[in-house]
């Protein structure tokens, strides 16, 4: 296969894919919600969940070589397959404008202008967004290039507000460890889990995808999430802005600006690519340069509306759609390997029903009425027993008609 990837490049493509303030900001938005050692219990764990997903879902992209879409086709069927492709689109299209809008405004921060101006920040966006979207064009290479870009100045910058945090982490309440922390984690990275298939179909070997995604969860997700709880717990109520930018001089401050800028420009790059690839079987659009401008061009209009306000609630329900339905894939593809139970046409309405089964428990948890207490774990447990009845349905169905003929 052409364009294969060691275990090096894959991780190099990834990591550059997380680096980005939000996964910092969510180490800090746990420290200050749930205390220290709550936190990084809940990224630990959060993190060994999606290490299990992942590795499943690496064997299946080593294996079967296709785009997330396709894949998600043998599964739901090409009417199905749309509505995986919306799910991941509107996951995807609202990272992108997140990650956007953080974008602006942390550089309108860090260089002391006005940020409660609506036009200089739409002005913003709009540069920022269409700058993104050009350099997507050029497709993987582009993300690869900007990837080995951004990991050094990830060190350095990181690695420099790391160890001159001038407190030591303060004595905060002590907080049981909470499933929404956990759950936060979760949805977090979900959709990265989801949308393996399109990056690890590259992978020379199933060892180097194996490599590569223990890398990303055991490593990298961790490590910089809790130096984001580091840092707050340091910065005496401060944010993580307030962190980076302290009292360094303007010559630090524009370094940082210019870190955030092309670390969120790496991670808008592999929204947008995947974003691409998933508009496909939507649209069906065979230019993935049309494609990606459409996406970027959404993506863009979307970031000028602050959805950093409510970025919890938004997490939560972007992560219960993608994982539930992403669960039926994971959980029929390990059926398939284990009980050699092919998928065929008459799978795909059980599988859409198992879906649906797993989204009434997501949102059921997000609710109260939970059965782990973790939304996204509720709504992938939902969509995984799902899977397994209506295989038994099937299985008993099968049997009965036998039976019939006889």
């Amino acid at each position: 296969m052409d364009n294969q990837r060691n275990w090096w490049q894959l991780s190099s493509i990834q990591i550059g894919g997380v680096i980005c303030l939000p996964v910092i900001v969510i180490g800090q938005t746990l420290y200050q919600t749930y205390g220290f050692a709550s936190s990084i219990a809940a990224i630990l764990l959060g993190n060994a969940i999606l290490l299990l997903l992942g590795l499943a879902t690496t064997k299946m992209s080593c294996e079967k070589r296709k785009t997330t879409p396709l894949n998600a086709t043998e599964y739901f069927g090409e009417t199905g397959v749309t509505f995986f492709a919306l799910t991941m689109c509107v996951s995807l299209v609202g990272w992108f404008a997140i990650q956007l809008n953080m974008m602006s405004l942390s550089v309108f921060d860090l260089l002391a202008l006005d940020k409660n101006q609506a036009l200089p920040g739409v002005l913003s966006n709009l540069m920022l967004g269409s700058l993104i979207t050009v350099a997507a064009l050029y497709g993987i290479k582009s993300i690869n290039f900007l990837s080995n870009l951004s990991l050094p100045l990830l060190i350095i910058t990181l690695g420099y507000a790391f160890f001159t945090v001038e407190d030591a982490p303060p004595s905060a309440p002590s907080v049981p460890l909470s499933f929404a922390g956990i759950s936060m984690v979760i949805a977090l990275a979900i959709a990265f889990v989801i949308d393996l298939p399109t990056y690890y179909r590259h992978a020379k070997t199933s060892k180097d995808g194996f490599i590569s995604i223990s890398i990303i969860f055991v490593l990298a997700l961790p490590i910089l999430e809790i130096i984001g709880v580091y840092l707050a717990a340091g910065s005496s109520g401060g944010t993580i802005l307030d962190v980076l930018k302290r009292s360094n001089g303007n010559f630090w401050n524009l370094w940082v600006a210019l870190f955030l800028i092309l670390a969120g420009w790496t991670t808008n790059n592999i929204n947008l690519y995947s974003g691409a690839v998933c508009l496909e079987p939507l649209l069906k659009i065979k230019s993935e340069k049309l494609r990606t401008l459409l996406f970027g061009g959404v993506g863009t209009f979307l970031s000028c509306f602050n959805f950093l306000n409510h970025l919890i609630i938004v997490l939560d329900v972007m992560g219960i759609f993608v994982a539930s339905m992403g669960s039926v894939i994971i959980t029929r593809y390990l059926i398939e390997q284990v009980k050699k139970l092919p998928v065929t046409s008459n799978d795909y309405p059980c599988h859409f029903l198992a879906w649906m089964l797993g989204l009434a428990m997501g949102f059921s948890s997000l609710n109260g009425v939970s059965l782990t207490s973790i939304p996204v774990l509720d709504a992938t447990i939902g969509s995984s027993l799902g899977t397994f009845f209506v295989l038994i349905q099937r299985k008993y169905s099968e049997k009965a008609n036998i039976a019939k003929l006889r």
